[in-house]
């Protein structure tokens, strides 16, 4: 052989080593087979802790939690809470901002191959207008009629001006299903949604399984089955992270401050925190003695060092309270105006002896958030203004059966605001005729108030509503009928494998993102 062919043989000797090596790296040469991914080689399947059931009850308002990603609305909160589409694609009122108009997605289909349709929406929506109890955020009550103008187009009529519709209607608000998924009483059967996910099989105290909704609109998830296991003590909610019995904590109040440590400590799970929308506060009887002062409720405000209690109590997991719900709705909220003054505390607080004051605490919520602890402070701060502070621990369904009959004189409550829009707050808390105001008994009663919340809410522009809102904000401040104490700042916790399972700050996990990796 040639001095040139030898080479030319040689070449082609090597080139088909290559070959056969390239070959053998993506799984067999002339295969359809795709190069395997790390997610790919694992069951896509997550086992998540939370400290409550997400399945409330064919017959309540939250009877499927958000976070399951099974149901979708018109619209969801995004950045700064402000409404961004979901299942609608237009959304346009008229000069009055009583009548709204929305325009439907295209394309979508609800878990039982229904498509998305105007009378499915009506549906859904009259199920909240005709049953009060149903609706748990209060988002119709000014709502005349809702039709459907054509298949992807509905209308909303509205007795005032409604220019938060938009917001109103976003998440929590307004969830939508499938005509299939209640009887004509309103109660579920069946929760068919639109979302990335499927109701698949609920144990009630135990366990809600949800799977992949293959037919999703929207980018197909990843994950194909996650099951939410309710573990409501928290030592053995960490406990099941750390054995590898559960996969993530992923909830409010799911992984306690003082439990941050120890996972920080694993080098398998993955600590991780996200400001959410949830507030604390503490409620006053504005009915009854001692409360039904004002200045004696604005001294309590006053004596409470929040950024002291955030760093003991929650070891600086939250964010100290100067406004009256949550700052991430920042173009709403006025800042500075909850201060600590000891000094002017004293001066207000007027009892000449001492008086024995009920603190009422939710034994269920202070297995979530630190609320003892949080009352041992109340009741040594107040013992300066001759109040014998005594703490009454009782369980979730007689908290709330004690409180609207107004039993009592002080409480520890969360509120979780599911939109941006102020008139979700102010609305239900302030107003004298407020569904949270009645339900927890507060009894706070402000013609100017009351005002204020109406003027606020129907403001004819942005400019409008903000400024009624600041005078709102301060007479709230010089009010108090309730006090916050911090807001949220979510803890939440995972195995390392798991991948892009995050929080917004809805609480809501990105479980259309997130997947199983290698261990």
């Amino acid at each position: 052989m040639e001095e040139g062919e030898n080479l030319r043989f040689k070449k082609a000797i090597l080139l088909l080593l290559v070959m056969l090596l390239s070959c053998g790296l993506l799984l067999g040469c002339g295969s359809d087979k795709e190069v395997q991914t790390e997610k790919d080689k694992v069951p896509q399947e997550l086992v998540i802790g939370i400290g409550r059931d997400f399945y409330d009850g064919p017959e309540t308002g939250n009877f499927l939690h958000p976070s399951t990603g099974v149901w979708e609305s018109l619209t969801y909160p995004g950045e700064d809470l402000e409404p961004v589409k979901q299942l609608a694609t237009k959304i346009t009122a008229d000069n009055t901002n009583k009548v709204w108009t929305v325009i439907l997605r295209e394309g979508v289909k609800f878990h039982d191959d229904s498509s998305l349709n105007a009378d499915a929406v009506v549906k859904s929506v009259m199920r909240l207008k005709n049953n009060p109890k149903l609706d748990g955020y209060n988002t119709f009550p000014n709502l005349d009629k809702v039709e459907a103008v054509d298949d992807k187009t509905v209308k909303f009529t509205f007795n005032r001006p409604e220019p938060g519709f938009a917001a109103k209607v976003a998440g929590k608000g307004c969830p939508i299903f499938s005509i299939k998924s209640f009887d004509e009483q309103g109660k579920v059967t069946h929760p068919y949604g639109t979302g990335p996910f499927k109701f698949e099989n609920y144990k009630k105290g135990e366990e809600l399984v949800i799977t992949r909704n293959d037919n999703y609109w929207g980018k197909k998830a990843k994950l194909e089955k996650v099951t939410f296991k309710t573990v409501s003590d928290p030592s053995t909610r960490l406990a099941a992270l750390t054995t590898g019995e559960i996969d993530a904590i992923v909830d409010v109040g799911g992984v306690l401050p003082e439990q941050a440590s120890t996972i920080k400590d694993d080098k398998n799970m993955v600590l991780l925190t996200q400001p959410v929308t949830t507030s604390h506060y503490i409620i006053f009887n504005n009915k009854k003695e001692p409360f039904k002062d004002k200045n004696l409720r604005k001294a309590v405000s006053l004596s409470l060092d929040r950024k002291q209690l955030v760093d003991k109590v929650l070891s600086g997991y939250g964010d100290p309270a100067d406004t009256i719900y949550t700052p991430l709705a920042k173009k709403w909220v006025t800042k500075g105006l909850w201060k600590t003054d000891k000094a002017k505390a004293k001066e207000l607080a007027k009892v000449d002896k001492t008086q024995k004051v009920e603190l009422v605490v939710n034994a269920a919520l202070a297995n979530r958030w630190p609320y003892k602890s949080i009352a041992e402070i109340l009741q040594s701060e107040l013992k300066a203004f001759n109040l014998d502070v005594e703490i009454k621990m009782v369980e979730g369904a007689a908290w709330g059966d004690t409180l609207k009959k107004g039993e009592y004189d002080m409480t520890l409550s969360p509120y979780t605001l599911m939109t941006g829009d102020p008139d979700f707050y102010f609305g239900q808390w302030i107003d004298s005729k407020g569904q949270m105001n009645k339900a927890r008994g507060i009894g706070y009663s402000n013609s100017e108030a009351d005002r204020l919340v109406a003027e606020a809410a129907t403001g004819k522009d942005m400019a409008a509503r903000q400024k009624a809102y600041k005078e709102l904000e301060k007479l709230v401040a010089e009010d108090v009928p309730v006090a916050p104490i911090y807001n949220d700042v979510c803890i939440y916790a995972m195995k390392k494998n798991v991948k892009d399972l995050k929080i917004d700050p809805f609480f809501k996990p990105s479980l259309e993102k997130a997947y199983r990796g290698q261990a």
